[in-house]
């Protein structure tokens, strides 16, 4: 009898293909760090920025499936880096 429901590796692969959000507060990070990140970032993934009121709406597609797992967190982190650094 076969099930209905998708292997775990079929779910896994879907779940790594879709799309990825990020939302970040407009007052920790400025516009200025996210898109010197986006562009740090750009040979992982395609990253698309909107300000959404008081917060960052950060997109991710195309996703390098060797950092999927850490993308958003390493991003984040590498934002509030460059907050420290800011001209």
């Amino acid at each position: 009898m076969t099930s209905a429901r998708p292997s775990r590796r079929a779910r896994n692969g879907a779940s790594r293909s879709a799309p990825a959000v990020l939302h970040l507060d407009t007052a920790v990070y400025s516009e200025s760090a996210l898109d010197r990140t986006r562009q740090a970032f750009a040979h992982l993934a395609e990253i698309e920025t909107r300000r959404e009121g008081r917060r960052w709406t950060v997109r991710f597609s195309a996703i390098d499936p060797a950092v999927r797992d850490r993308l958003l967190d390493e991003f984040s982190n590498y934002a509030l880096s460059c907050l420290m650094v800011e001209p």
